[in-house]
């Protein structure tokens, strides 16, 4: 069973999508750039090693955000949808047990406003 996604702003999607894969790709290109061409011998060239190298380093840092993004976004959606099932079976259980209608309609007011209709589909 696939995990429900949780929603996303147009522009996280766009700076996940679009943005950091451009960055991490123009970082990598001009650190290779950079170390393709050095003959370090005065200590400019060595400003030149260190340069590519820092931008090798973002690229990777910036490949590693979004892994981790990816990553905690799943394992979240997962998650909820994990908790999901067991409050559904919660409830269907409770439904067959005879509970004042009181109870459940003070249990469901004190769900609405703990999980805003928004966040719930």
């Amino acid at each position: 069973m696939r995990a429900a996604r949780l929603p996303e702003t147009r522009r996280q999607r766009f700076f996940f999508a679009v943005f950091l894969p451009l960055a991490v790709l123009a970082n990598l290109s001009l650190g290779l750039l950079i170390l393709v061409g050095l003959h370090p011998e005065p200590w400019p060239g060595w400003l030149e090693v260190g340069t590519g190298a820092l931008c090798c380093v973002i690229a990777g840092w910036l490949a590693a955000a979004a892994w981790s993004k990816s990553y905690w976004h799943r394992s979240m959606a997962r998650q909820v949808a994990t908790w999901r099932r067991i409050s559904d079976t919660f409830f269907a259980w409770i439904e067959d047990v005879p509970v004042p209608a009181e109870a459940l309609h003070s249990l469901r007011s004190s769900l609405e406003e703990a999980v805003p209709s928004s966040e719930r589909n």
